[in-house]
């Protein structure tokens, strides 16, 4: 089959971040907005009512890549650790935009499977293109099989 008649599935992406950073977030959305085959989820996509716990655990289990904001603020948010901690125990692809590069070592999870990204990177124009391709191709060959 030629790569034109392989259907492209979307990327979802679960993007974790304390509400302090959310001009960061606004940011990495705007970026990743602009790829054609890119499902975000976030928590302030959660409604009123709505059993926030089980769509977060049914989200992290589906998605393709767990993207999070480390800065000072996420380091010392228990939801974004238990997010983190979550999807490196599931065994998600992480990756990590960090704001601040002194957070990395304060966070419990071991980082040598963690792709690590500094925000300032993301003015880079390829930089976020590059990225998600390569996570495009695991998901997409992992679907295949």
């Amino acid at each position: 089959m030629t790569q034109k008649g392989k259907q492209k599935h979307a990327l979802r992406i679960f993007l974790s971040y304390a509400a302090a950073d959310r001009v960061y977030a606004e940011k990495l959305r705007g970026l990743l907005s602009r790829r054609p085959h890119v499902r975000l989820f976030t928590t302030e996509m959660l409604s009123a009512g709505e059993d926030w716990q089980s769509k977060l655990k049914e989200e992290l289990s589906h998605c393709d890549l767990f993207m999070v904001v480390l800065s000072p603020n996420s380091v010392d948010s228990k939801w974004i650790l238990y997010e983190l901690g979550a999807a490196w125990a599931i065994d998600k692809p992480i990756l990590s935009i960090v704001t601040h590069p002194d957070v990395v070592s304060k966070i419990p999870v071991t980082f040598s499977q963690v792709q690590v990204v500094e925000i300032k990177d993301l003015e880079k124009p390829d930089i976020i293109n590059q990225m998600l391709e390569r996570y495009e191709g695991v998901v997409t060959s992992h679907r295949t099989h």
